[in-house]
């Protein structure tokens, strides 16, 4: 099972969601959708993790 920590990376940078969204140009509903166990297409994992200052791989482990 892959394990998604959008969340926690999100919470640790003390990003709201509006705040990622901003910095990320993901919409606030796809980030959502995504803490909460949707799979993100691959663009929009670039850019949370670009946005997040790390690197997709770690956003998303096995």
């Amino acid at each position: 099972m892959v394990q998604n920590y959008v969340q926690k990376y999100r919470q640790a940078a003390r990003l709201t969601l509006n705040q990622l969204a901003d910095l990320s140009g993901v919409p606030v509903s796809t980030i959502n959708d995504i803490e909460h166990g949707a799979e993100p297409r691959v663009l929009t994992a670039i850019y949370l993790a670009k946005a997040l200052k790390t690197r997709v791989e770690l956003l998303w482990r096995v």
